[in-house]
């Protein structure tokens, strides 16, 4: 009997380690996810459609508990059904799938909640996976019925409709338009004065011309548009955008890139719908699978864009800086990332540039002597100059960050008085309570006073600023390290301002300091600051911190004296700033060079990198990787110790022209002393 060939076993979706991580990664997500929801949704805040208001009524409305755990389910479904469509037809070279859209799938509802849109929050996810689940080629999802429901919830999805049609889809897109069509119709005629008060509140200048409408015709009524030019413009400006980003979107699904093209026309929906709150830019972390850039510090540029804008409020991502800071640009970065997603020209699979590939870096040292340190493998350790616009933006967020955990850090009064009695004793004890006599002496020369006021206010950030910029400039080798000990520096200092409230010498009853001689002891200084600060984050003293790497920075880039000399006095005349404006003790500055240095050690362990590290290896690489030649090479000063004992001349053939001799492959950090 012949035997019989067996037949081939079908290959997994998904190999079991990403079976896991996916795994892990919803348990997590719902875990966070489900309390939080569940708490913003009894105040439910939002703009829903009339579908979804009508559904709402039949629960018994938007604030009884049917409804409220029917929105729940509908979120922590929406949360799962993106991951496991993307797990089914993942994006090319996007690891991880499932893992990363359950995880980018409710960071945005987690995002949403907080900003308080709970409501939107749930149907703008909803809507977004039953988008997904229809234009995605593998979802295998009803026909059109998934579309027609995310077109019921949001009106502007039906240009996804038009898509189909554009691939040969037209029962599918027929099926979508006419239940959008028959579900508004019915929600129309349970209740047609309700629904016709949410379809005009689509085009009401008066919720329209407010900063949370992030939409292209929120932009038009902030401009001053009115009436028939405005609708001129919109209409205009909403054809071009749907008519590039659908062509666009064909493009990218010929490609293969099926969530790119969705993220594209999904974003070009966005920018025309006539209301569009924050909730709705779920569409961006679609379309930041999309590759750009000819480097690879250029490669995460848009990535990091797309899903900044995407889960940040716009206040963040706002400098404060006039002309910039106007009405009319706050709020206006969600909607140029959308317009940038509908309009960037994302690399095919075919671009020789799809794929680049970093070029490891040297390891000078194994911190400790621990060959399993650094911590990062030596393609996440670069030594290249980084992308300008991407450094402008992690500064902005970074800052925004620490000023909002800063300033939501409990104002602890009594506990932060009593540190501030320790913390006087204990300098008492070391004879270093210099803060009276500082104090006093400024108090009594008014100029020296608003010379030191100024100086608190302004040079904080300015410093620090500019050594950053010098460095990215003049010392990009430089750069990197130096920046990574500085926000390191700044949320160890987070941390201490939530664990050690302490009160400023100003703040402390009986010491009778302060920082105005017309002002009373004790009082809260800098006059319309004390409203925007945290007045009991005094441990450790930033000002200090920051004035202090500045001079780390500095000398470790830079061997000319004169430039040692202003940096060494960058952090003393602080010192002396912060003592004598009663903002500061002296042991806070101890603890911003504390700070400071734990930063170092903590860049050291990550990357092995010192700030004074001058390894040649290191030098010859990033010469190479800013393009400039490469220097001649030079004898390993730990493997050649000397000339060779003089003794008998071996028998042999004299040595002669040949091929060069073939690099070594050893690491470099083996050829060197750790």
């Amino acid at each position: 009997m012949p035997p019989v060939p067996a037949l081939p076993l079908p290959r997994p979706r998904f190999a079991s380690a990403g079976r896991l991580v996916a795994l892990a990664t919803a348990l997590v997500v719902l875990g966070v996810c489900a309390p939080v929801t569940w708490n913003t949704l009894a105040v439910p805040v939002g703009r829903p459609s009339p579908v979804a208001d009508l559904a709402a009524t039949g629960l018994g409305g938007w604030y009884a508990i049917g409804t409220r755990a029917v929105l729940l389910a509908a979120a922590l479904v929406s949360v799962l059904a993106v991951g496991l469509l993307l797990a089914r037809d993942p994006p090319p070279g996007l690891p991880f799938p499932g893992a990363a859209g359950t995880a980018a799938a409710g960071a945005l509802l987690f995002s949403a909640d907080l900003r308080g849109q709970p409501v939107d929050a749930v149907l703008g996810l909803a809507a977004v996976a039953l988008a997904l689940a229809e234009v995605l080629p593998r979802a295998r999802a009803p026909e059109g019925l998934a579309l027609g429901a995310a077109i019921a919830l949001e009106p502007a999805l039906a240009l996804f409709a038009v898509l189909l049609i554009c691939r040969k889809a037209h029962r599918r897109a027929l099926n979508s338009l006419v239940l959008a069509f028959a579900l508004n119709t019915a929600a129309w005629a349970a209740r047609p004065v309700q629904t016709a008060r949410g379809w005009r509140q689509l085009v009401d200048p008066l919720l329209g011309v407010g900063p949370d409408n992030q939409s292209a015709y929120g932009l038009l009524l902030r401009l001053g548009l009115r009436g028939p030019l405005l609708a001129a413009v919109f209409l205009a400006a909403a054809v071009l955008v749907a008519a590039l980003a659908l062509r666009r979107g064909l493009a990218f699904t010929a490609d293969g890139q099926h969530l790119l093209a969705a993220g594209t026309v999904g974003c070009a929906a966005v920018v025309i719908s006539p209301l569009t709150g924050p909730a709705d830019f779920g569409w961006l972390l679609a379309a930041a699978v999309g590759r750009l850039g000819r480097r690879p510090e250029d490669r995460a540029l848009w990535p990091v864009v797309a899903v900044t804008v995407a889960l940040l409020s716009s206040s963040m991502l706002d400098p404060q800086i006039e002309p910039v800071t106007t009405f009319l640009l706050r709020g206006a970065a969600p909607l140029t990332a959308a317009l940038a997603a509908a309009l960037l020209p994302f690399r095919r699979t075919t671009d020789p540039l799809w794929t680049l590939h970093r070029t490891p870096a040297p390891t000078p040292h194994h911190p400790f002597g621990r060959r399993r340190l650094p911590l990062l493998p030596a393609k996440m350790r670069p030594v290249s100059r980084p992308n300008l616009l991407m450094e402008l933006l992690f500064i902005q967020v970074g800052y925004g960050i620490y000023t909002k955990i800063r300033n939501a850090a409990p104002n602890r009064v009594e506990a932060a008085v009593d540190h501030a009695r320790d913390i006087y004793g204990v300098e008492q004890f070391l004879r270093m309570d210099v803060e009276r006599a500082v104090n006093g002496w400024v108090l009594r020369t008014h100029g020296i006073l608003d010379l030191s006021l100024q100086y608190y206010k302004t040079f904080h950030l300015i410093g620090p600023l500019a050594v950053l910029g010098w460095l990215y400039l003049r010392h990009p080798r430089r750069y990197r390290t130096s920046r990574t000990v500085l926000f390191t520096a700044t949320g160890l200092a987070l941390l201490g301002f939530w664990g050690y409230p302490l009160a400023p010498p100003r703040l402390t009853p009986g010491l009778g300091l302060r920082d105005s001689p017309f002002g009373a002891p004790d009082s809260s200084p800098l006059g319309a600051l004390t409203a925007l600060t945290n007045q009991f984050a005094a441990m450790p003293s930033l000002h200090c911190a920051w004035a202090f790497w500045c001079t780390a920075a500095v000398i470790a880039s830079t061997r000319r004296r004169w430039v040692w000399a202003i940096a060494v006095l960058y952090p003393l005349l602080t010192l002396l700033v912060v003592v004598a404006t009663a903002n500061h003790w002296v042991l806070d500055a101890v603890g911003g060079v504390a700070v400071v240095l734990a930063g170092c050690l903590f860049q050291y362990v990550l990357t092995g990198r010192r700030l004074l590290d001058r390894s040649a290896a290191l030098t010859v690489r990033a010469g190479a990787w800013a393009g400039a030649p490469r220097p001649a090479s030079r004898p390993d000063p730990d493997t050649v110790t000397g000339p060779a004992p003089p003794g008998p001349a071996s028998p042999g053939p004299a040595p002669g022209p040949g091929p060069p001799a073939a690099p070594s492959t050893e690491p470099a950090e083996r050829r060197r002393e750790p």
